[in-house]
């Protein structure tokens, strides 16, 4: 075995001493054999230990620990927790000691994360074994346990609403067992384990609340051993009601520590605030205890709350009032802390804000913590190449994400980050965000750079549309900011008119734009080299805009990869490669893995980090109403519009005239699609394509990053 094996295998034991031999004879006998075993004794009464030393105490594949005392009476929290603790591998897969697994189920999950680069490989099925029966297995008493999931895929850009839909009306049946984790994952999130009866929900909980590619195996590895004597897991002999309590509100704590941590999204304090409300909490206390139907609590009964928690917990009345009546203490316990944690706020808000502006100080937010991209990153890249003396921050999510060594990578949202906004002379972002105070300080400038040409209406336009909050916040926002850029006369006049801004508004183009102006061979050659896409292939990518109705999503983007290839190679000549380029939210769902299946030609670029990278990069672009439209026509590259629902999404959203005046024809079916890039003609479309441009009046010329710099070493004295 190797120093550093692939796979570690935690099995936590507390009283299995009939049952762990066939537990650890399975896992020895995978097929797949660079892995450790990682066996932790809770202290258990019977002759667990000393059998599985006299087993596998010569084995240098099995690790033994043993804790001193039981940790915890009711849960293996404590004896997984020593597990991950020593755990060596790559990755780690969690069996309880009662249960097995079958042979190829380690080479199954290993090569699948490896496969998808996912950072959990969720099964979505088990085998289930009752409590009677007798090994050997006999077949026919084996019953496949699928968990709510029908097809193989990522989760991760569907996972608001499956946690909207399974979390929060208590009905996600997760186990941990059936969840295969990157270590480094585990380790940078801060996910372990917490010591309450059902530990695995809040695990798996933080699982899909963190992980951004969380893979859903369409199998069934694991054999389960349903409610056999004696088991801990089984048990109902918690103690105390307050300590189901406590349970929840530990609970309750942690899943709030977990949402600090995950990439922010449209939406997301919305989708917390539902999560953290009264019912999760007692969705999760739900979990965290055994059900109590003996109480006698005479408590007057509460028919809203009666109906709230019923889909919980049954019809129980007198849990239901007791559980109300304790979290009712709780939850002002939990009202008077919160003032405190915001009157300490205010105050450390109120010290950063006495705090000197570091002259040289420029933060750079890109969509509130995404990484490094958009127009802010050209504005840094150019302060770089003029090799500026300037202090740059970086607001980010993730602290993994690569940068430029000359930047300083700070938690986005932290204390830390309100420190550096505090402190900076120069903010530069492309979202409507807030500072951490009510208005910049005296000598602070603000630059928002927006991000690009928008066929949707925006801001005042689709003010009714909008969330109160974000209208709210875009209005404090133009009131706080110094400079806003335009990339065309057009975008000029949406801004002056539907920004809610008076203030300056620079007419230079978009700094991400400017790679289409200076064309540098050598980083298309590492984009394509990057993407893996052979050297002689010519480029196509499909990049269709995201949709609310994750039900339409098959529907509207369905279409034959294969068969539009050789259409391509036979209109162009030369062979072609497909660039996916899904929106974020859906890149995971099932539909979308289709199109990187049976071909070598498929690549899914959806996670590149930079899109004008993708674009230089490419020859011809299919879309249906992204913006990316017009970044193309900048680039003089063919255009062909696939939008299978142009008669109802326009209006849905409400889209503004331009696109309507695109040069190009609308293709409703596939069949429309192939035949429009049969027929295609430059030429036919050259005076179309001028009328347009001449209508927007792009400032693009590939100096706007020189332009914004400009402005800012003027601030900067």
């Amino acid at each position: 075995m190797t120093n550093n094996p692939s796979v570690s295998v935690i099995v936590p034991m507390y009283k299995v001493e009939p049952y762990i031999k066939i537990c650890v004879d399975s896992i020895l006998n995978q097929t797949f054999q660079d892995f450790e075993i990682i066996l932790v004794d809770d202290a258990s009464p019977d002759k667990t230990f000393e059998l599985c030393q006299k087993l596998y105490g010569d084995n240098d594949k099995v690790k033994l620990f043993r804790h001193e005392k039981n940790m915890v009476k009711y849960s293996a929290a404590y004896a997984r927790n020593t597990g991950l603790k020593n755990a060596r591998g790559k990755y780690v897969y969690f069996a309880d000691s009662d249960d097995f697994i079958l042979p190829y189920a380690l080479e199954r999950l290993y090569n699948t994360a490896e496969r998808y680069n996912a950072q959990v490989v969720h099964v979505a099925g088990r085998y289930e074994l009752f409590q009677d029966e007798i090994e050997p297995i006999r077949q026919e008493n084996l019953k496949l346990m699928w968990d709510a999931y029908d097809k193989e895929g990522f989760l991760h850009n569907n996972i608001v609403e499956r946690l909207d839909r399974n979390w929060k009306n208590g009905e996600t049946r997760s186990l941990v067992w059936l969840c295969f984790c990157r270590r480094d994952f585990l380790e940078e999130k801060h996910i372990d384990f917490l010591p309450v009866i059902s530990e695995d929900e809040i695990f798996c909980f933080s699982l899909l609340a963190a992980a951004e590619r969380y893979y859903i195996l369409h199998d069934a590895l694991y054999i389960y051993r349903n409610m056999r004597k004696n088991s801990v897991m089984g048990s109902k002999n918690f103690d105390k009601i307050s300590s189901a309590i406590k349970a929840g509100i530990l609970a309750l704590n942690y899943v709030g520590n977990v949402l600090d941590k995950i990439p922010r999204f449209d939406g997301y304090e919305q989708w917390r605030e539902n999560l953290m409300n009264y019912k999760t909490f007692y969705g999760l206390v739900g979990h965290s205890f055994p059900y109590y139907a003996d109480l006698n609590i005479t408590a007057e009964k509460n028919a809203l709350v009666k109906e709230a928690l019923t889909p919980y917990f049954g019809a129980n009345e007198t849990f239901v009032r007791l559980l109300f009546n304790n979290f009712q203490i709780y939850f002002r316990q939990s009202n008077i802390l919160a003032q405190k944690l915001n009157a300490f706020n205010s105050q450390a808000m109120n010290l950063f804000s006495r705090i000197d502006i570091s002259g040289n100080k420029i933060v750079f937010n890109n969509f509130n913590g995404r990484g490094y991209g958009c127009n802010p990153k050209y504005i840094a890249e150019e302060i770089l190449r003029q090799n500026l003396p300037y202090d740059l921050v970086w607001l980010v999510n993730d602290l993994n994400e690569p940068m430029p060594a000359k930047i300083r990578k700070v938690l986005y949202n932290s204390i830390d980050s309100a420190y550096e906004v505090a402190t900076a002379k120069v903010i530069v972002t492309n979202y409507k965000t807030l500072l951490p105070f009510p208005s910049k300080k005296q000598g602070q400038y603000f630059i928002t750079t927006w991000h690009g040409l928008e066929f949707k209406k925006v801001e005042q336009e689709a003010e009714e549309k909008l969330p109160p909050d974000y209208v709210k916040q875009s209005k404090i926002n133009s009131k706080i900011t110094d400079l806003m850029l335009a990339d065309s006369e057009f975008g000029f006049e949406v801004m002056m008119q539907s920004f809610w801004y008076a203030g300056e508004i620079m007419k230079c183009g978009l700094p991400r734009n400017d790679i289409f102006f200076n064309r540098d061979d050598k980083l298309i050659q590492r984009v394509r080299e990057n993407l893996n896409v052979p050297a002689k292939n010519k480029i196509i990518m499909y990049a269709p805009t995201f949709r609310d109705n994750p039900a339409a999503f098959a529907d509207v983007y369905d279409f034959d990869a294969k068969r539009l290839l050789k259409t391509v190679e036979k209109k162009f000549g030369g062979k072609w490669t497909l660039l996916i380029r899904f929106h974020p939210n859906i890149a995971g769902t099932d539909f979308a893995q289709k199109f990187l299946a049976g071909s070598e030609n498929i690549i899914n670029v959806t996670n590149y980090p930079d899109m004008q990278e993708l674009i230089i990069a490419s020859d011809v672009l299919i879309s249906d109403y992204s913006g990316a439209i017009y970044d193309f026509m900048l680039c003089g590259k063919p255009v062909f519009i696939f939008a299978k629902d142009y008669d109802g999404y326009p209006k849905e959203r409400g889209f503004k005239q331009l696109y309507f005046d695109l040069p190009y024809k609308v293709n409703r079916t596939e069949n429309e699609l192939l035949n429009c890039i049969r027929t295609f003609n430059a030429k036919s479309l050259k005076s179309k394509i001028k009328r347009f441009m001449e209508a927007v009046k792009p400032f693009d010329d590939g100096h706007a990053s020189e332009a914004v710099v400009a402005r800012i070493k003027a601030v900067i004295v």
